[in-house]
């Protein structure tokens, strides 16, 4: 049946938008995966999946296929992964999300498409490089493992960091210009031209650096490198550029100060500080010009810092569920005793007027980078240590006791012997109320030094 598959699948030209005409009679492989699909055609219908995605994965896994695949609804999904991941900078997600919505639209045009150039700006920990690698993971539809390495990046995603190229001394800028072009042209030949790119602290980068990327982020949308001597170009209308820096910090800070909640700072105000001191940067770099949209990223307040850390506490819950516990229990409070720890730090700003103190906010110093180095690090070590042996059907609770502050890690989980009986009881008695010894166990007390 396979083979009689086989030949009448041939016979509809699935493999014309990827194959040369007579290539896969020179390549066994394909022909190999071609019967192989064919052989599997019944288990697919009865999945109820679409051709078209099982034989993408198909052409994926294999290296024949597109390895760079956006999602169907590119803006839906980066709004999405970014309210569910991102905290604190709900403004920065509507401007990335209606920057890519602007992208999105001239993509079905060939009059009018053209790369997205972003660049985002603030101070450290506010989630700028977390935004991008957001932004990567939500418009790609595959993973990739990074070389000598279990983790996984977004397939389209390529990272260049600042401090790579911020050396004038002993690395002369065309060399530079040569390293930055040969990443590009292999990740974009790779991906087939989609690619989300990053140039990660870019206030350290030398003068004139990021020139050579003028053509690829212009309105021609065209990259050009040799390859063998000969002139090779690459369409990036496809492409997302951004650019992240910390530039225009105090000035977002002293604009902040002057209004009592993040929501009544009028965002043209905010935008023009910023514009205006990237705009002093970028008098040296004449990148900066290419600039689709600036996005500031706003300090983060204390209660920010809160909500940071509640969604790193469900994160620790749902990622060790089945291993470490059935279920991890914070109570609320948790998170604001948390954001109170020696190991998180925060300054105060004022704005003075005449020499007197008109206003002050509290900032946190390195925003979210506290977050895991500090509270977070510390219960974890304290789940580590205590919670041996790991029971991965217990129920582990964290609580804090509204007298004298202490922390409490208590395991519930049910009695060994009762839980054998309860597996050997007849399934005939499910009707009846059956009720289960479980044992709950103080495994710390005390207080996070």
């Amino acid at each position: 049946m396979c083979i009689h598959r086989f030949h009448n699948f041939q016979k509809k030209n699935f493999l014309i938008a990827t194959f040369e005409p007579n290539k896969s009679k020179k390549m066994p492989g394909a022909r190999v995966l071609l019967l192989l699909v064919a052989c599997l055609l019944p288990s697919v219908y009865a999945l109820k999946l679409r051709w078209e995605d099982y034989w993408e994965v198909a052409m994926y896994h294999t290296g024949l296929g597109y390895q760079c695949t956006f999602v169907d609804r590119p803006s839906q999904a980066v709004r999405q992964h970014l309210q569910d991941n991102l905290k604190g900078q709900e403004r920065a997600v509507e401007a990335v999300v209606g920057a890519i919505e602007a992208w999105e639209f001239s993509r079905s045009s060939t009059n009018d498409r053209a790369p997205l150039v972003l660049a985002i700006t603030g101070p450290t920990g506010t989630g700028k490089t977390e935004m991008s690698n957001l932004v990567a993971e939500a418009l790609f539809k595959r993973k990739k493992k990074l070389p000598n390495s279990e983790k996984r990046v977004p397939s389209g995603l390529l990272i260049f960091r600042g401090e790579d190229f911020s050396d004038n001394f002993t690395n002369p800028i065309t060399e530079y210009h040569t390293q930055i072009k040969t990443r590009l042209a292999e990740h974009l030949h790779h991906c087939s031209g989609k690619a989300v790119v990053v140039i990660d602290e870019v206030q350290k980068v030398i003068p004139h650096t990021l020139d050579v990327l003028m053509e690829a982020v212009s309105e021609s949308s065209l990259f050009s490198y040799y390859k063998h001597g000969v002139t090779m170009n690459i369409d990036t209308a496809n492409v997302i550029f951004v650019l992240v820096s910390d530039i225009g910090v105090g000035e977002m800070e002293q604009v902040m100060i002057q209004y009592d909640t993040r929501e009544a700072i009028p965002t043209v105000q905010l935008e023009r500080v910023v514009k205006a001191a990237l705009d002093d940067q970028w008098k040296r770099l004449d990148f900066g010009k290419m600039i689709d949209q600036v996005i500031p990223f706003l300090p983060f307040e204390h209660q920010h810092i809160v909500d940071i850390i509640a969604l790193k506490l469900h994160q620790l819950d749902e990622n060790y569920r089945g291993k470490y516990w059935h279920r991890l229990w914070i109570e609320d409070s948790i998170a604001d005793y948390m954001s109170r720890l020696d190991t998180v730090h925060y300054k105060v700003r004022s704005a003075v007027v005449n020499g007197k103190v008109k206003s002050s906010k509290v900032f946190a110093k390195y925003g979210a980078r506290d977050v895991e180095t500090g509270p977070i690090q510390l219960l974890k070590s304290k789940l580590l240590r205590y919670l041996r042996p790991f029971n991965p059907d217990a129920e582990i609770r964290i609580s804090q006791d509204p007298n004298n502050k202490e922390i409490s890690i208590v395991s519930c989980a049910q009695e060994d012997g009762k839980k054998k009986n309860s597996e050997t009881s007849s399934v005939d008695e499910e009707d009846n109320v059956k009720f289960v010894d479980v044992s709950c166990v103080t495994k710390w007390s005390g207080r996070f030094e």
